[in-house]
């Protein structure tokens, strides 16, 4: 049992490094500067989204636009196929 718990700890470790990798690969390929020390800021965050609810590029249309997502359309659109 003690082996299987290490096992899981070890995996779930490296699952956590290998997002934080990702981030900085596409930190780098976008050319935004991070703190090499503050990459484990990214471990639960993506890069690219900015936080700001009020951004546009990252809000919920449905709040900013009151439109809806793209789910809820292909959802209707192909309910109207199935009829």
């Amino acid at each position: 049992m003690d082996e299987e718990a290490k096992l899981k700890h070890s995996k779930r470790l490296q699952q956590k490094q290998n997002h934080i990798d990702k981030q900085a690969r596409l930190a780098k390929a976008y050319g935004i500067k991070v703190d090499l020390d503050d990459l484990h800021r990214y471990q639960k965050i993506n890069l690219l989204n900015c936080g700001d609810p009020k951004c546009i590029m990252c809000s919920n249309p449905r709040k900013i636009f009151k439109e809806k997502t793209i789910k809820e359309k292909s959802f209707e659109q192909s309910k109207l196929w199935d009829e």
